[in-house]
């Protein structure tokens, strides 16, 4: 009888097996933003699709962040892979000629194309970024393929938000030094952080980005641990309160970026829609 195959719950994840509980944590939160079900009730396929998904999502973070059940289920698959035969050894690769680095783009280095079968392919436009004026030391998005440039106005919520479709999409932008100060029980930011993040309801698409390392708190040791632990927990209610998705970088080079991605994936989806191709990027589109 045929075993069945134990998901790699690492994959799942897309962490390598040497990750943090910290990572870990992280990663799954990005993942059931991702893949929430209630994001694809537009096509009962796709529906079904996340569901499964997030099924497997949230079944890899319950065993890898229990200590107990993650050193059972590492135990089990170096067992596994080491009782595979071993295979012939594949002849060197060829030597290919090392490409040359394009340092002159960041991120995706290409726009975002919409594809049908028979039809001629339609690039989505370069879009240009909605910065708050009050949003201090704001991207300025240069290098990146996708957004075009940036218009300084006051906006009425978040930091961000897409010049060709204003009510579309929305981000509110928070360093982690502050975000420590916003979410201190003892202080008024933490009234204040929440009235702004309020504001962001009306838009379909909000996000909260954090520019920094969480595990780099104040303090030290149980105390480092513990201001850790409560601003994850005060993230998690974010989300699960306003229907926020939480972005998580560790660098302003890569927040930049991911709020430069996810502005040109989410107008991407709505220039499709007004192009008369529906909600999706190309036939087979996850």
């Amino acid at each position: 009888m045929r075993k069945e195959r134990l998901p790699y719950y690492y994959e799942v994840l897309e962490l390598p097996p040497s990750a943090s509980s910290a990572e870990i944590k992280k990663a799954w939160l990005e993942l059931v933003q991702v893949w929430h079900p209630d994001r694809f009730n537009h096509s009962p396929a796709l529906h079904r699709k996340a569901e499964a998904r997030t099924q497997m999502i949230n079944q890899a973070y319950q065993t890898l962040s229990d200590p107990l059940a993650r050193a059972r289920y590492d135990a089990i698959t170096r067992k596994s892979a080491a009782s595979k035969p071993t295979s012939r050894p594949s002849p060197p690769p060829r030597p290919q000629p090392t490409p040359r680095p394009r340092q002159e783009l960041r991120g995706p280095q290409s726009l975002i194309i919409l594809s049908r079968p028979g039809q001629p392919k339609i690039p989505v436009p370069a879009i240009q970024m909605l910065v708050d004026s009050n949003e201090h030391s704001p991207y300025d998005f240069r290098r990146l393929v996708r957004i075009a440039g940036t218009i300084r106005q006051t906006l009425p919520a978040g930091d961000y938000a897409i010049a060709e479709a204003p009510g579309l999409f929305c981000v509110e932008r928070q360093l982690v030094a502050d975000l420590y100060a916003s979410t201190s029980t003892s202080s008024d930011n933490r009234a204040r952080f929440l009235r702004e993040l309020e504001r962001l309801l009306p838009f379909p698409n909000r996000f909260l980005v954090i520019e920094g390392r969480i595990d780099q708190a104040q303090g030290r040791g149980r105390l480092s641990e513990y201001l850790k632990n409560g601003v994850m927990d005060f993230l998690d209610a974010v989300a699960l309160k306003y229907g926020i998705q939480v972005i998580l970088a560790d660098t302003r080079e890569e927040a930049e970026e991911r709020v430069a991605n996810l502005a040109a994936m989410h107008y991407a989806y709505f220039y499709a829609e007004q192009e008369g191709l529906g909600r999706s990027l190309s036939e087979n589109d996850l």
